[in-house]
């Protein structure tokens, strides 16, 4: 038996689903029993559903009896109103670390994230730090991961349901074909199926030479944000420019500008006499062409937009706006490169990293319309 807390989660249902294939029983610590996870696998005879919450060490000890390992993948990338960093990451570690030892449990697999480290910038990692140090010294058998970027493959992957939404009708109308980039979109990413993730938590268990080591879990190369994007829309297929100076998008501004105000001033013109009916039809004329030209301009542009100002403005809105508000972590994190070594997991557990265009084909593949 193996329990997995955050079993409910856009990662915590992939896992599942790979431990059931490997053999597994499977119990899932719920903290809500109407969630789509939970519901998911309510009617598995392999799964049992448990209610609890990493927060009320009361609810843990019923969760471990009989538990051969625990894979925990409890985290959040955002406070809420209700949880913190230091919550979901340390004291929820915490926790069921101290039922685990309690249960007899010798087995942990730890989900942490690619970029925590001693001293990191933001409370995100510092919190994933300490909660990996609590796992460190548990006397446990362990193993870490360290994901970067994870996409999947259907509606619970937020990510590439927003890239959809950003380089789709009608938002890229109502935005004008343009996205804007953090720092230009600099930083390096190294994105990771949600299925290779899935099957490293699911072996780990029963692999001895996992024990005692961390390993990054990312894709087989690195790529700028930007890279990514333009891929991502290419897919779709769009195309993007990316501009470090926005000359485009300004032009692009005022051309719709000059649609929308070329009518109203044509007819204030000619009801109060300052325009003759024959320039008004030459005007008009233009403003038609404009439209044609506006409407057929459809690629998308990637904008720069410096990280400091916004950064700054953040920290100072966090000592007043309310804490699900806060995004200055969000802003230092996006700062950073996001790079790892592939080799150590794909040896240890014997896959092929899979390129983002290979995973791209499968993700997007239901978004793409049928010729």
């Amino acid at each position: 038996m193996i329990l997995v807390t955050g079993g409910t989660g856009f990662v915590g249902q992939e896992v599942v689903e790979e431990l059931l294939a490997l053999g597994y029983r499977v119990r899932i610590l719920v903290h809500n029993p109407q969630s789509p996870g939970a519901v998911r696998f309510a009617n598995n005879p392999r799964v049992q559903l448990v209610a609890g919450n990493a927060l009320k060490p009361e609810t843990l000890p019923a969760a471990l009896v009989g538990v051969e390992a625990v894979i925990h993948l409890i985290g959040i990338i955002a406070e809420t109103p209700s949880v913190t960093f230091e919550e979901a990451h340390v004291e929820a570690a915490r926790n069921v670390l101290a039922a685990a030892r309690q249960a007899g449990v010798t087995r942990w697999v730890q989900m942490s994230a690619l970029g925590t480290r001693r001293n990191a910038r933001s409370r995100y990692h510092q919190t994933k730090w300490e909660a990996e140090e609590l796992v460190r010294q548990s006397g446990l058998d362990w193993t870490i991961f360290r994901p970067s970027l994870i996409y999947g493959y259907d509606e619970r992957d937020r990510l590439l349901n927003l890239f959809h939404l950003a380089l789709s009708w009608p938002a890229d109308f109502i935005q004008l074909y343009s996205l804007p980039l953090l720092n230009g979109g600099r930083a390096l990413i190294q994105p990771v199926s949600v299925r290779e993730v899935a099957a490293c938590f699911a072996h780990a268990p029963a692999k001895e030479a996992a024990i005692g080591r961390s390993f990054d879990l990312v894709g087989p190369a690195s790529f700028a944000w930007h890279d990514m994007i333009d891929q991502v829309a290419g897919f779709f297929g769009k195309t993007t420019v990316t501009e470090e100076v926005p000359l485009l998008l300004i032009i692009r501004k005022l051309l719709w500008l000059s649609i929308v105000f070329i009518p109203c001033l044509v007819v204030a013109g000619v009801l109060l006499g300052k325009l003759c009916l024959p320039a008004a039809e030459i005007i008009t004329a233009l403003w038609a062409i404009l439209i044609v030209v506006a409407c057929r301009w459809t690629t998308t542009i990637l904008f720069n937009v410096p990280s400091q100002p916004f950064l700054l403005g953040s920290v100072a809105a966090n000592f007043f706006a309310p804490r699900h508000l806060h995004f200055s972590e969000q802003l230092m994190m996006a700062e950073e490169d996001n790079t790892g070594d592939p080799r150590p997991a794909a040896e240890t557990f014997g896959y092929e990293p899979e390129s983002f265009a290979q995973g791209m084909t499968r993700c997007y593949a239901r978004f793409v319309p049928r010729s």
